[in-house]
């Protein structure tokens, strides 16, 4: 089966039915919908306002009800960022204490993660006055929600909604489903930090739900959360046996993931990788405490350095068509390391920081994992402001730039704006055939993001008729 076409129009999110009044959002990360004869209320708000805003819209057309409430099961910004929107439209933003104090105190740790992944990412999350221990259960009109303290899973401050009508159970983050799930972060003794997560997915069960609707991934039963438990106690036992034999984290790393069995290969990675997994649990083994996030994650970017018999090319374009030509043999870590070396050989030249940039978003295409993915994004953004910093006006690294936003926002469903600017000050300057190609193909994804389908056609048209051999441009207009 072919690969899906990654510049075709997108859907950012579908609402499935669970049950005749409950609703799950599915989107990149889940929102829980209960509609009552009063109103509706939503469990989780989305990354950001764009995807906020695109879920209120369906829900105001397909039910016309207003938004009652809006309820954070935890403190995780891709979890609350669209609590503005909601609260705009008029609804009551509900939390937990723990989770508002969270909240307070993380709100940048989650940004400058969310940020190096990928996603656009706007006003800080708005964080709720209304707190669930101090309310009777949420009435929706013939429905009611029960908002219960959660035990310690993915993070400290998990919320359980309850409706006992629909017998749905709204968990966040405490269940994932469909990929490989997070396990929490390795610096902040959240996660797979002891039993605790295991009492949690009792918790779960305690309920006797219908279906269990978590903070990613399909709808849950009784199957479920037992491969979600069955993972993590793999992960818990492989690593302190390892730990108790005397291994390094490398050591654990590489032999965990040269062992995995073939039920857990077969688990898609979209978010978590068995890495994360591994270093979680080594976290809680060794008790570290210390700040930030992957303090001790070794980076996903491959990078191999040539022999230096190998490295001949003197002026930078032949380090561009070296780099081009591994890229093209699939020999993705070679490429990088000569882009790198490119940069140290040519470090006052904003091109040798371009091409080292442009490397790592090609390589990072190759990397199923958001996470992993990261450690790309995060280089290039560094590379990009690097080379700008000797020449602002440096058209390439314009143009990078505004690509890179603009496929940020056509993944995540977010405004353009940014990309847009970018991609206007590159094409201000003097830009190849092939350049000028980019620049219109990416403003037509901008146009694209928008819903304005015209324009995009426009704008892919006109970047195949400055290179007819730019084949992103093809594969947009093929839909």
């Amino acid at each position: 089966m072919p690969p899906p076409n990654p510049f075709a129009p997108r859907s950012y999110g579908t609402l499935e039915p669970v049950t005749g009044r409950a609703f799950l959002w599915r989107n990149i990360v889940n929102s829980t919908v209960f509609v009552g004869d009063r109103g509706i209320a939503v469990v989780d708000t989305q990354v950001n306002h764009g995807l906020a805003k695109r879920l209120l819209d369906h829900l105001t057309a397909t039910f016309a009800k207003p938004v009652l409430y809006t309820i954070n099961t935890h403190y995780h910004w891709d979890h609350t960022s669209g609590n503005a929107v909601f609260q705009a439209a008029g609804a009551m933003a509900v939390c937990s204490r723990r989770t508002a104090v969270a909240m307070h105190e993380r709100y940048r740790r989650q940004y400058d993660f969310l940020a190096g992944r990928g996603f656009e990412l706007g006003p800080d999350p708005v964080i709720p006055l209304m707190y669930g221990e101090d309310l009777p259960p949420l009435d929706l009109g013939g429905l009611s929600l029960e908002l219960h303290p959660g035990l310690e899973a993915e993070t400290a401050d998990p919320t359980l909604v309850w409706c006992p009508q629909e017998r749905v159970l709204a968990t966040g983050d405490t269940v994932m489903t469909g990929s490989f799930p997070i396990f929490g972060q390795p610096s902040q003794q959240e996660g797979l930090e002891n039993d605790a997560w295991f009492a949690a997915l009792d918790q779960v069960r305690g309920f006797d739900a219908v279906a269990v609707t978590p903070g990613h991934g399909p709808r849950a039963g009784s199957d479920e959360l037992a491969l979600f438990e069955r993972i993590m106690r793999y992960f818990r036992e492989e690593v302190a046996r390892l730990h108790a034999k005397g291994c390094t984290l490398e050591e654990t790393i590489r032999t965990v993931e040269a062992e995995l069995p073939e039920w857990m290969r077969a688990i898609p990675e979209v978010w978590g990788t068995p890495r994360y997994a591994i270093l979680r649990v080594w976290a809680g083994i060794v008790d570290l405490r210390q700040p930030g996030w992957q303090h001790i994650k070794p980076s996903a970017v491959p990078c191999a350095f040539p022999p230096l018999a190998e490295v001949l090319p003197d002026r930078l374009g032949r380090w561009e068509d070296r780099v081009h030509a591994l890229l093209e043999g699939g020999d993705l870590a070679r490429a990088v390391g000569f882009a790198k070396l490119a940069t140290e050989e040519h470090g006052k030249d904003p091109g040798a920081w371009t091409l080292y940039a442009a490397t790592l978003i090609t390589v990072s295409r190759n990397i199923p994992s958001v996470l992993e993915k990261g450690d790309c994004f995060s280089a290039a953004k560094v590379a990009l402001t690097h080379a700008l910093a000797l020449k602002p006006s440096y058209a390439p690294a314009l143009l990078q730039l505004g690509q890179f936003h603009a496929m940020m926002a056509f993944r995540n469903g977010d405004d353009p704006s940014q990309a847009e600017e970018l991609l206007d000050q590159a094409a201000g300057e003097d830009l190849t055939s092939r350049q000028r190609a980019e620049a219109a193909f990416f403003r037509g994804i901008c146009a694209r993001t928008r819903g304005d389908e015209a324009t995009a056609t426009s704008r892919f048209r006109t970047a195949q008729r400055c290179d007819a051999t730019f084949m992103p441009a093809t594969l947009a207009l093929l839909g």
